[in-house]
């Protein structure tokens, strides 16, 4: 790589880590908000979900984005409004301002990722490679967000967690602004078509294929299983883990053992990268996502070491699933078609699947957190099912628009 695609290289994947990273703010200091505002699991939960529904918002429409305004400016928004909300947010006089800065914090990341990609394959020649860098430091950002939120929150309470958290993000904005990036690389000009070729036509119904709606299913379950597990997760590791570490409250506790198990995700989304270029991607799909269920059963009744154990199990296994249905989108869609593919796989996922966020809090507040876990068990056995059947329609050659 050039000293130039190096530099878009560490700004991508440094950013990568920080979008993540803020989401996992608000996880780390629910019950310090409990406390404070005096409200249950389900008004969090629906704020948990106004934060991440708006996360999702930007993801299809980011790309005509990103092509009016250009990299630059558009990076300068997404992380400069990012550090202006999670101020807004440490500033909040009342948990209604709180929920209307987290809003603002996800509508302003929404665009981070048809962003990023398009800028590292415009701007970077080996962008495998870089994309994969990319895609490992996002895990980095999930680990250290609760472990260090966590840890800030138990010392000097909440809003001092969201004002220190604003400042990589407007390092970022700032960086941003003095790295060099183009929109896009000159193509060459196509080659006229003879007369009488036939141009393909692609309808709405090619993006929604058996086997492609499968796949958004499966992501969309996928979320349910990411965002009702990490949004409680911290809390539910304060409760459910009694061993004492470094004399650390339980806020602390609960942040600092949800870090190490998402940072599980690291070798879990590189290892799955791996099988997803293997033989039998279906029938390993197939197992991958239904090995989540049984784990996540056993997570609603085990405590202590135990329950650890099963977490940082669960998070090994369930990144696995991103890489290999990533693949899978790209098996069952011609080039043509793959933008706008990916856009409505990102977008249904992130703007659906946040609304495990406020059910989530609906069960953990009337029956206890716990039962967060089994809801989200019967969601990754829905995974596993809608898995079988891609496996299914490709034993029986039908499912792809390439069928057609």
């Amino acid at each position: 790589m050039t000293r130039k695609e190096k530099i878009i290289v560490a700004l991508t994947a440094s950013s990568h880590a920080v979008t993540h990273g803020n989401q996992l703010i608000f996880p780390s200091v629910l019950l310090l908000l409990q406390r404070e505002f005096s409200v249950g699991y389900f008004q969090l939960g629906v704020i948990g979900n106004i934060m991440n529904f708006a996360y999702g918002l930007g993801a299809l429409p980011g790309g005509m984005i990103y092509n009016y305004l250009g990299p630059k400016r558009l990076y300068v928004f997404c992380f400069l409004g990012s550090g202006v909300s999670l101020l807004a947010a440490g500033l909040s006089p009342s948990l209604t301002v709180f929920a209307v800065a987290l809003g603002f914090l996800g509508a302003a990341g929404s665009v981070y990722h048809p962003l990023a990609n398009a800028l590292i394959t415009s701007n970077v020649s080996q962008y495998g490679k870089a994309l994969g860098i990319h895609g490992s430091t996002a895990n980095i950002g999930l680990g250290l967000a609760p472990f260090i939120g966590g840890f800030i929150a138990s010392k000097l309470g909440w809003r001092q967690t969201y004002l220190w958290f604003a400042l990589p993000s407007i390092v970022i904005a700032l960086w941003a602004l003095s790295t060099e990036m183009v929109a896009g690389t000159r193509s060459k000009p196509r080659e006229p078509l003879e007369a009488g070729t036939k141009v393909p036509l692609i309808r709405p119904k090619h993006y929604f294929t058996p086997a492609l709606s499968c796949l958004y299913t499966i992501n969309i379950l996928n979320n349910f299983c990411y965002f009702g597990t990490t949004t409680f997760l911290p809390s539910y590791m304060a409760k459910r883990v009694s061993f004492q570490i470094f004399s650390l409250d339980s806020v602390a506790i609960g942040g600092m053992l949800s870090g190490i198990a998402l940072f599980m995700g690291i070798f879990g989304q590189y290892l799955g990268g791996l099988l997803a270029q293997g033989k039998n991607l279906e029938r390993n799909f197939v197992y991958i996502c239904f090995i989540g269920c049984p784990l996540l059963l056993a997570m609603t009744f085990a405590t202590d070491l135990l329950f650890f154990l099963l977490a940082l199990t669960y998070f090994f296994f369930n990144f696995f699933v991103q890489p290999m249905n990533n693949t899978l989108i790209a098996h069952h869609t011609p080039v043509s078609m793959r933008g706008t593919a990916f856009g409505i796989y990102f977008s249904v996922a992130f703007g659906m699947g946040s609304l495990s966020s406020s059910f989530s809090g609906f069960i953990a507040q009337r029956f206890g957190l716990q039962w967060v876990f089994l809801w989200v068990s019967f969601s990754a056995f829905l995974m596993g099912v809608c898995a079988w059947l891609l496996d299914r329609m490709k034993d029986r050659g039908v499912g792809s628009c390439r069928d057609e």
